[in-house]
This record gives structure tokens, sequence and C-alpha cells, in this order.
């Protein structure tokens, strides 16, 4: 069996796919995957830690507005197109899988035209464009959340949930992350996160409120690659965001995150009370406002959000564990575990031919 994954930009594209691939190897170890993304994303480090060849693709961005850099992504995109027709007509896999992401839609079509089957996951509350452009071509179309069902044809789409990889499901305890981490294992903790690439606003609003948070507990604040804030104080403890995230994940007792599903999904299979700052003006605001509504997460918009904010919400849901095990509980009554195996099952019944699954 020959897979190829394409993906990349961001890791959000990519953390999925890994877990879907660990599955497939565990039904087909001699499963050949090969992985095509991005030429300067975050992406390359952490697939190829995963012994999968990766190689690159050209591929442009899909602007909403009006800019001089559409015209040049038009070159990039047909680029990308040429290139994946030329290297299918050498290797052709049995199956591209992709979770979104602007590098994956010239594989896609070039794929279709090829007849290799396309499999699609899509993962945010709102369709991204991407995978709206797939869409038409894709033999099947994986959701995350059972509302997006209605989002896609009918005949094929299949609710699976979000696959994690395997590591969450095996997480040390509280206990033993935070010792792992060299902090104390008994106290409150705090973990402040913006993703692989760190956000601005939300490392601002921490160290304005590091004081004060120090007297709640102790803290965790992930700056983000290039952000990183060297602070020599004990119990706040900063880093970069590693491939392996499940520890820092592990030792909180309330996490402060932005809404990428990636965080989210990891935080559902380890049941965390999350507090969700979006990122202003995109998907994540659609899935912030999801998860609050159903009361699986606390939602804090960018927009007014100061220090004071912050701290009242932490400071509540620290003296409040029965909370923070209702939003946990919540979230993975959400992002139900399992579906890394679901969706390698749609990765089989595509090639395969086969109806694996329900819409419902």
């Amino acid at each position: 069996m020959r897979l190829l994954c394409t993906g990349g930009g961001t890791l959000g594209s990519v953390t999925p796919l890994l877990a879907v691939v660990e599955e497939l190897r565990l039904r087909y170890p001699d499963i050949q995957v090969e992985w095509w993304g991005t030429h300067a994303g975050p992406e390359r480090l952490l697939v190829e830690s995963r012994n999968i060849t990766f190689k690159t693709i050209s591929a442009g961005k899909f602007r909403r507005y009006a800019s001089l850099e559409n015209l040049k992504d038009i070159i990039r995109i047909a680029t990308g197109l040429v290139e994946s027709l030329w290297r299918f007509g050498f290797n052709r896999p049995d199956c591209l899988l992709t979770a979104g992401s602007f590098v994956a839609v010239p594989a896609g079509w070039a794929a279709y035209l090829y007849g290799i089957p396309v499999l699609v996951h899509q993962q945010d509350v709102r369709p991204s464009l991407a995978n709206r452009l797939l869409s038409p071509v894709a033999s099947r179309i994986t959701v995350a959340l059972r509302e997006s069902v209605k989002d896609f044809s009918p005949g094929k789409v299949v609710f699976t949930g979000n696959p994690v990889r395997s590591v969450f499901m095996n997480a040390p305890t509280t206990a033993e992350a935070r010792r792992e981490l060299g902090l104390s294992p008994d106290k409150p903790t705090i973990l402040i996160i913006g993703g692989g690439s760190g956000a601005k606003a939300l490392n601002h609003i921490a160290l304005e409120a590091e004081p004060e948070l120090l007297k709640l507990g102790q803290v965790i604040h992930i700056t983000g690659a290039g952000k990183e804030v060297h602070i020599s104080i004990p119990g706040y403890l900063t880093m970069p965001l590693t491939n392996e995230s499940v520890t820092v994940l592990a030792a909180a007792d309330v996490v402060v995150t932005r809404a990428g599903m990636g965080v989210l999904t990891e935080l559902s299979a380890l049941g965390k009370a999350a507090v969700v700052v979006p990122l202003p003006q995109s998907h994540q605001e659609d899935n912030a406002k999801y998860f609050s509504e159903r009361g699986a997460a606390v939602l804090l918009p960018q927009l007014g959000l100061t220090s004071v904010k912050l701290l009242a919400t932490v400071s509540q849901l620290l003296a409040d564990e029965a909370e923070r095990d209702r939003l946990g509980n919540s979230l993975c009554e959400l992002l139900p575990a399992g579906a890394a195996q679901r969706v390698a099952d749609q990765v089989i019944a595509v090639i395969t031919k086969k109806t694996y699954g329900s819409t419902h």
C-alpha cells in the first residue's frame, strides 16, 4: 500500500494525518508513506521525525481579498499542478490524504486526473477554502464535528471525529508531567500556549499578568518559535512548543490557548479545561464559539482582553474543580476518541472501493 499525505504551512493540517499514518502502520507495517509539503513551513522536521519521506511542492495561498500576490500565486498553483502530474506519471499512490492546506489543492486535482482516490479531512467548524476546492474531486470527506456533515455532499461525507496521536492516549499523569518539567507536582498549574508560532497578544497579556498568576500557582508559558522570553523566576517556565506537547498539556489544570482544532483535540484526549482566545477574524472564532456555546470551553475574545480578565477567569477555574472536570468531559464528548482508527478505515475503504461507515 502506498499513501501520499499533503499539507503544511502550519502544523494544524499535519498532526491529524500523522495520527492516521500511525494507525495505518500498525495495520500494514509495509505501507509506504510519502509527504508533500511547503518549502518554508514547520512541517518538515515533524514529518521526517516519523520516518516519512518529505518532498516540497509549489503552491499558492488562496486569499479572499485583492492582492498583487494573487497573480504570483496563480503561477505557483499552476506550477504545483504540473509538478504533481509529472510525479504521478512515475509513481502513483493508492490514496492521497489531506486535512486541508493550500499545498494540497494542486496535488489533489492532479490525483483526480490520474484516477487516484482523494480523501479530505475537515477539522474546523468553518469549511476551509482548500477543502471546498478539493471537495468536487474527493472520493470521501471525513469531518471532525458531527454538525459539519451538512457542509458536504451526502454521498461522500462521514463523521469520524478528529484524529490525535496515540501518545495522548498514553499520556503521563499530571504529577509525572510536572516532575518531568521540573515543577512542583502538587501546585496548581496554568498553561498558556499560542501554538507553534506563538501569539503576540497572548504573550503580552501573560507577561503583564505574571506576578498575579504566580500567586495562583505555577505557570508554563509556550511563547512560540522565535518569540522566546527568558524569565528566571521560580515557578514560571517559558519555552517554545516542541513536537511532543503531551507533557506540557498533561501538566496543566487550566490551559489558555488559541482555538485551533489540533490543540483542542489534544486537550479533549486529556480531559483538560480550556480557556480559548481565538485569533481575530479567522476560522478560530467559529471554533471558539462552537465549543463555548456547548459548554466545552471558556471563550475570551482577544479584543478587549486584559490581564485582569484573564486572571479572573483562570482564578475562578482553579477554585472550581467540578467546573474544570465538566469542561474537559464536554470537550471529550464533542471530539470523541478513536478518530484516527475511523479515518484509517475510510482510507482503506476508498482504496478497496468498499462502503465503510455512516454519515450520521
